[in-house]
């Protein structure tokens, strides 16, 4: 999202672009619609990236597509030919430079305005894993059971943490820490040199990526638990039992934390307390699998069956929805 555009990957394989309205009510208008011109592109999974100039998207069959922001047309695509093998990773733009990673195990970085391929670091293992950048130092994990941290300019390792378990999540990194979960069911603070500071054990897979609030991580797990932990030393402060799993992308609103989950609801959470926020969940058409989107008190959800919904984040109402696939 930049401003008032919201640009979406759809489940059955298109981009949309919608331009975001509040008089006389919230709601959007259509902009545009970008749809692939080759076989194979049965959806979009990993989060795209948006810039003033272009949209990032990586698809299923291997190719990552450059499109113009303005105007919903193909600017370029990489590879040219052929395909990089699945791209479930999400994309990341940083200073000019594109990191997305494969299932082929590769982290690629590539110019961001042209497509040219400037590095690519192999792993022994699927990278399903949304890099992050911060400090010159890209993190990354991999199904190799390796939190990596590269430089951001060479590809060069720098280090590797290892867990017991294939690393799905997206790093996040707070206070010169890396927070982490890993499917051994453990999520890991993790220093910039790479040593770990603590670990807190949950009830199963950690997947999707944690947000912090103050001074507290906040994980969700496929054990359908939201906890919030000391950041300082993994400590639980709190832990709320919702109804589903958590795959998605939790996102944070002021002291609102939201999560989606498996059983096809959306909850809003107090991030200091765990307490429910909201008189009662949000009801959505399918499991919340896509990462959750908030900004200016409105989260976005999109669910397994392709409905796009726009909710308020203080107490969880509908402000519009629309079904993006046919």
């Amino acid at each position: 999202m930049v401003g008032d555009s919201l640009y979406l990957g759809t489940l059955d394989g298109t981009v949309v672009s919608y331009t975001l309205i509040q008089d006389p009510r919230p709601g959007f208008l259509d902009r545009w619609v970008f749809e692939p011109d080759e076989k194979g592109v049965v959806a979009f999974y990993g989060n795209p990236a948006v810039t003033a100039e272009f949209f990032y998207i990586g698809t299923y069959n291997g190719r990552l597509y450059a499109i113009d922001a303005e105007q919903g047309t193909l600017r370029w695509k990489y590879p040219a030919k052929g395909d990089v093998e699945r791209i479930v990773s999400g994309i990341t733009v940083v200073d000019g430079t594109l990191y997305f990673g494969s299932t082929n195990g590769k982290l690629y970085a590539l110019n961001a305005e042209t497509g040219a391929e400037l590095w690519a670091f192999k792993t022994e293992n699927d990278i399903w894993s949304t890099p992050v950048v911060s400090g010159g130092v890209v993190y990354v994990g991999s199904f190799d059971k390796h939190l990596y941290a590269l430089d951001a300019a060479t590809g060069r390792e720098m280090w590797r943490f290892e867990t017991k378990g294939a690393i799905g999540a997206t790093p996040l990194v707070y206070n010169d820490t890396i927070y982490i979960g890993s499917f051994d069911r453990k999520f890991y603070a993790v220093g910039l040199d790479g040593k770990m500071k603590w670990a807190f054990e949950g009830g199963n897979w950690f997947w999707a990526e944690a947000v912090a609030f103050n001074d507290l991580i906040i994980a969700g797990s496929l054990d359908e638990k939201v906890y919030g932990l000391n950041a300082q030393d993994g400590s639980k402060t709190w832990e709320n039992k919702l109804e589903g799993a958590i795959r998605a992308d939790l996102a944070l609103s002021g002291n609102i934390v939201i999560a989606g989950t498996q059983d096809d609801n959306v909850y809003g959470l107090d991030a200091a307390t765990g307490a429910s926020a909201w008189p009662s969940p949000y009801p959505v058409d399918g499991a919340v699998r896509a990462s959750l989107l908030a900004q200016d008190g409105t989260v976005y959800v999109y669910s397994s069956e392709g409905t796009l919904y726009a909710l308020d984040t203080e107490q969880g109402r509908l402000l519009w929805s629309k079904k993006t696939v046919k």
